[in-house]
């Protein structure tokens, strides 16, 4: 009977976890729409659907192109489900630009009161000023073309436009070529990629929250392992600048997972399969996957005499090696990088290429000592020095989601400690 009860408990327990995960979750999704993929307006729209495009079509640039894994999932799967998220300034622009309906008196006055009639013909006022003085400056004394051409410039109504704006820019809407406007409306193939982005995002979120609180738990208490996934998700925000990529939240998902695998010592066939799908996110990720994995067993002195085991770690490390080779020499060998490979210039010129990772790793780094006390991270901690110098020398580490993968793995050791500290201040 007691046993039923712990279960039990142990289920609601989970079931509070898992509520609140779908909650960070979508939170998390909603604020990129608002905030990365909106900060340049239908701009951003346009070249996230493009660049899914030129991936699906097997023309894009490097890395996109290599990390084709996601863009599938979205192009068959996600796109598919009718799950729109509240883009408001797409759809601000859009009401105004598309539908009389928008312009309504409330509007009108709110439009009024910001930005007055008053307001709106000084700057018409400033703008002939300037006009006139660029019209001397070309012509001269010569009246005659100043007159024609002031004459071509009144054509244009641009008083009447500047008195009644909702005219002019429902003209300009009504103008905008089809293939553009389709990025304004919802209900378009080119939305429905959009979302499908946002969707996929939302779902691999929920996946990986879910496997960073079952990793966590390997170490620590379930308070504690929660606490992780909400920590996480209040730094998670910090590496969505510079227009977060679209394998993020799958490729972590894939990285965390392979964390348990290494951790309960999963079946090979389980880990093969695993650093088979991290290629198809990143590469860089699954050999660091294959290194983690190597650096485990080769703790145990008895696999050291093992050839089975050296065999294993030799498939698992040189599979992302090759995949990587197959991708940029047989597969896309047109794909060029848009940047410079080696970015190492930039991050030693950029202050924040060193701020940033600074502050998301400054809370690893206190309880470090802590790590050296778990067998775990005493035999796997040495990827960690690989990892961030490749990322410093050819990524741009301003970009603070390029270190996330270092960041989940001493999560549980960051919680621990706090825990253990939790648990000497109450006893105090």
């Amino acid at each position: 009977m007691r046993g039923n009860k712990v279960l039990s408990s142990r289920k609601k327990w989970l079931l509070v976890v898992f509520l609140l995960i779908v909650i960070l979750s979508y939170v998390f999704a909603s604020m990129t729409v608002w905030t990365t993929d909106s900060r340049l307006l239908t701009y951003s729209r346009y070249s996230r659907v493009a660049c899914h495009r030129d991936v699906i079509a097997g023309n894009s640039v490097a890395p996109d192109q290599f990390r084709f894994g996601i863009y599938y999932l979205i192009e068959y799967f996600f796109k598919n489900i009718p799950l729109k998220w509240y883009d408001i300034n797409n759809q601000y622009l859009s009401r105004l630009l598309l539908e009389e309906e928008a312009w309504d008196e409330e509007f009108r006055r709110s439009f009024d009161l910001f930005f007055s009639v008053e307001e709106r013909m000084s700057i018409l006022n400033v703008i002939n000023e300037n006009v006139d003085n660029l019209l001397s400056s070309v012509f001269g004394e010569n009246q005659l073309i100043k007159n024609i051409l002031k004459a071509n410039i009144q054509s244009l109504k641009i008083e009447e436009y500047a008195m009644d704006p909702a005219r002019l820019i429902l003209t300009v809407g009504s103008h905008i070529p089809e293939e553009l406007k389709n990025y304004l409306i919802d209900d378009t193939e080119e939305s429905r990629i959009y979302y499908g982005h946002v969707t996929a995002r939302f779902f691999f979120s929920i996946v990986f929250f879910i496997l960073l609180y079952f990793f966590t738990e390997n170490f620590a208490g379930p308070y504690s392992s929660l606490m992780a996934v909400l920590l996480f998700a209040g730094l998670l925000p910090f590496a969505t600048q510079d227009f977060l990529q679209a394998e993020t939240m799958f490729s972590l998902s894939l990285f965390t997972g392979s964390l348990i695998a290494i951790y309960r010592k999963s079946a090979f066939a389980t880990m093969i399969s695993l650093v088979l799908l991290a290629c198809t996110a990143r590469t860089d990720h699954a050999l660091f996957i294959a290194v983690i994995y190597s650096l485990y067993q080769m703790s145990d002195k008895s696999n050291l005499k093992r050839l089975d085991n050296w065999l294993k770690i030799a498939v698992l490390v040189l599979v992302p090696l090759g995949f990587t080779v197959v991708l940029s020499r047989v597969l896309f060998p047109e794909a060029q990088y848009y940047l410079n490979f080696f970015q190492y210039d930039f991050n030693l010129n950029n202050i924040w290429s060193l701020v940033y990772p600074v502050i998301l790793l400054s809370i690893p780094a206190v309880f470090t000592p802590l790590a050296w006390k778990i067998p775990f991270y005493k035999s796997t901690w040495l990827w960690v020095v690989p990892f961030i110098f490749m990322n410093f020398m050819i990524g741009r580490t301003s970009e603070a989601r390029l270190l996330l993968p270092v960041l989940v793995y001493c999560l549980p050791f960051v919680v621990k400690g706090i825990e253990d500290l939790a648990g000497k201040l109450s006893l105090n």
